[in-house]
């Protein structure tokens, strides 16, 4: 229906001709009895027909088991590899009022699943959502309100049970919930991406996706607007009160003067600074690693006095932190303090400028000082 260019014409005509057959069928068996082909000298002939007919109801009844077989099968083994998932084993089939509520809006999901207060649900549901990276959709039955949200590969579940079961994801949604019981609740997947394995670092698509859901549904539930960030949220004047009155400045002054004029027992300190004593000091590897990571680490640059080149052809080397700068010029870390703070010459050798903050660097820079 939905990856095959007029999918619709050959699922309909697939399913229809199925009905047509036997409605043909009956027609033959009709004629034949209107005209009396059950009797002799053709008794033989109708008994053949008959047993075709029968087997013809039994292929039927073989196609669903089949089919049931295979689906058990994608679950329990398949699903583990997302790249085998199929959207056809997942549930399509609603009630009359979850329906009603989706055409309200102009939804066709992906998979639908209702009556969530059967112990089973979960077990029936996870294995069907983890490999999948999309947009889901709870449904108030009786409201019709709805919240929209995304969950990146293998998260899914964490999301179903937070909203629905947890009630620690959204609280409004948690709150509906409680007011109207999770029978009365639908879980549907509306939309996937299907390019891969989708992880935080990679999820650019994604909440593009959610985004266009929640702009064109304006979901009841959602508190912000934007999938990406809080934007746009407007609170109530009671939210507003209440967060003048936690942000008062009686309230500031009061914990401020929780420890105000305290001091530590002797006993404590002791064992504080003998902890700091006892501290294993940080390794080069990780001093490097936490270095390379900083994104508000002092940039440098590093050049020869006389304007030659270095050995490997560069005129000018881009160092973040003043101890690589150290390292690089082979002298200690205040040696080069002790430069920056007058002329930035170091040994009479090599002229050290600051530059600014890492994160203010253009991108192509920070990426050729990464490479250093």
């Amino acid at each position: 229906m939905r990856d095959v260019n007029n999918g619709w014409l050959i699922r309909y005509l697939h399913s229809n001709t199925a009905s047509a057959f036997f409605f043909i069928v009956y027609l033959h068996i009709g004629r034949g009895m209107y005209y009396g082909s059950y009797r002799a000298p053709r008794t033989l002939v109708w008994t053949i027909g008959t047993v075709i007919f029968l087997l013809m109801m039994a292929t039927a009844f073989l196609g669903l088991s089949t089919s049931q077989i295979w689906l058990d099968y994608l679950t329990t083994m398949d699903l583990c590899n997302v790249s085998t998932v199929t959207m056809s084993v997942l549930p399509l089939a609603c009630s009359n009022r979850c329906a009603a509520h989706l055409a309200k809006i102009g939804v066709k999901p992906l998979a639908i699943w209702e009556d969530l207060q059967r112990p089973d649900i979960k077990d029936s549901v996870y294995p069907l959502i983890k490999p999948l990276a999309g947009v889901y959709m709870i449904v108030n039955l009786i409201t019709g309100d709805i919240y929209v949200g995304s969950a990146i590969t293998g998260k899914m579940p964490n999301r179903f049970h937070k909203h629905l079961f947890g009630l620690s994801g959204s609280k409004i949604v948690a709150a509906a919930v409680l007011k109207y019981g999770i029978h009365n609740f639908a879980f549907t997947v509306i939309d996937t991406i299907l390019s891969g394995v989708v992880t935080k670092e990679d999820n650019l698509e994604l909440l593009k996706l959610e985004d266009k859901y929640l702009t064109t549904l304006t979901p009841v539930y959602n508190i912000a607007p934007n999938a990406t960030n809080t934007l746009g949220v407007r609170h109530t004047e009671n939210t507003k009160a209440s967060m003048r009155l936690n942000y008062s400045s009686e309230r500031r002054e009061k914990i401020g003067a929780l420890n105000r004029g305290k001091k530590l027992s002797p006993s404590v300190m002791e064992a504080i600074r003998v902890a700091a004593l006892n501290r294993a000091p940080m390794s080069e590897a990780v001093r490097a690693k936490v270095s390379a990571n900083s994104t508000v680490a002092n940039l440098f640059s590093v050049t020869l006095l006389d304007g030659t080149a270095f050995s490997d052809g560069d005129v000018m080397k881009e160092i973040r932190t003043i101890p690589n700068v150290a390292k690089l010029l082979e002298c200690s870390y205040k040696t080069v303090q002790r430069a920056l703070k007058v002329d930035g010459i170091v040994k009479g050798k090599w002229v050290v400028k600051p530059i600014g903050k890492a994160h203010l660097i253009s991108p192509g820079k920070q990426g050729k000082f990464e490479n250093k």
